[in-house]
């Protein structure tokens, strides 16, 4: 906990414009064309009635506590200060769009996919991971919510101070559940996912000389998102005993993690009025818009192929069919 707010502090007060283009690139989760908006929510839908669970659910279960309440008095001060804490806040509480709650969901449809049988149900070990997961990815996006201050400003101060603060509860609660599954594979595996959202924030310092702009994109987007993903569905089967099937859930979760992302660059691409700044205009330097926009789709659309050819080890249930959906509404 300590090393993530360290590395968030050096990122505060050592990055400023001299950050190569390559790592700034699109954290939003927000932006979606109708089409891709349609698809997807009805794709999660109809995905948590297979797991008996709304998304939503899963994160105000995890932080429905008295220390929340305190929280949420200090966030009242910043309100008005235009602090990005604020924001990433009421999209946490009030966003209904089924974009950023979905990691929970996707590791309860992967422990339920791997059943061999209808009638098994999720452990509640795993629910637990679901929550788990939820609850780390709600901390990386409220870390990721400092700012740099060129000047000293006290309301924008005690915001950084705040995220830094808020993302380590959420982390904490979340190592506190990590340790009623009382199995260290698992706590293993999820503490190197927690490592690479730090690491992702030096892509700069790992990534080889001769790493291409979307090979780097591509190894960012691995530690930021692909890691939380692909070990919690790796853990969830670890928590099922389902031996035989981890190298394929830990594979689809990295894949169906990188579509994602890819999407959401693509409809923040097709959103931009100023196509030139977009992170993909430097992916693919000097390429006209419209072949930007096709290159990458490409990218997209082999990440969710392989994504759907990792699901062709699961039995065919309606959790593995739910994945499938909501892959494959990733493409629109």
């Amino acid at each position: 906990m300590v090393f993530r707010s360290c590395l968030i502090r050096w990122k505060t007060h050592h990055l400023g414009s001299s950050i190569h283009p390559v790592v700034s690139f699109s954290r939003s989760l927000f932006a979606s064309s109708q089409v891709y908006q349609t698809s997807w929510v009805q794709a999660v839908s109809n995905a948590e009635k297979v797991v008996g669970f709304p998304t939503s659910f899963l994160s105000l279960r995890s932080v429905a506590n008295d220390e929340i309440s305190n929280i949420a008095v200090y966030l009242k001060k910043l309100i008005g200060t235009g602090h990005p804490l604020i924001t990433t806040a009421k999209n946490l509480v009030y966003s209904n769009d089924k974009t950023h709650q979905t990691r929970g969901l996707l590791v309860l449809l992967m422990s339920k996919a791997a059943k061999k049988e209808s009638g098994q149900d999720i452990l509640p070990e795993q629910r637990t991971l679901a929550e788990i997961t939820e609850l780390v990815h709600t901390a990386h996006l409220i870390h990721t919510g400092v700012i740099n201050l060129n000047t000293p400003n006290a309301n924008l101060e005690m915001g950084n101070k705040m995220a830094v603060l808020c993302g380590d509860f959420f982390l904490a609660h979340s190592c506190v559940q990590l340790a009623t599954l009382q199995n260290l594979k698992v706590v293993e595996l999820i503490a190197q996912a927690i490592s690479d959202y730090s690491t992702a924030e030096f892509i700069e310092v790992v990534a080889s000389e001769n790493d291409s702009a979307l090979d780097r994109w591509t190894q960012q987007m691995k530690l930021r998102y692909g890691s939380l993903i692909a070990h919690a569905c790796q853990s969830t089967l670890i928590l099922g005993n389902n031996v035989d099937l981890i190298e394929a859930g830990k594979s689809f979760g990295l894949e169906i993690a990188l579509a994602w992302q890819a999407n959401n660059e693509i409809q923040s691409y097709q959103n931009n009025a100023n196509k030139a700044d977009h992170v993909l205009s430097k992916l693919f330097p000097e390429t006209p818009s419209v072949d930007v926009l096709s290159n990458f789709q490409a990218v997209r659309d082999r990440h969710v192929d392989a994504a759907l050819k990792m699901l062709t080890a699961f039995p065919q249930n309606d959790a593995s069919l739910a994945l499938g959906n909501i892959v494959r509404a990733l493409k629109y």
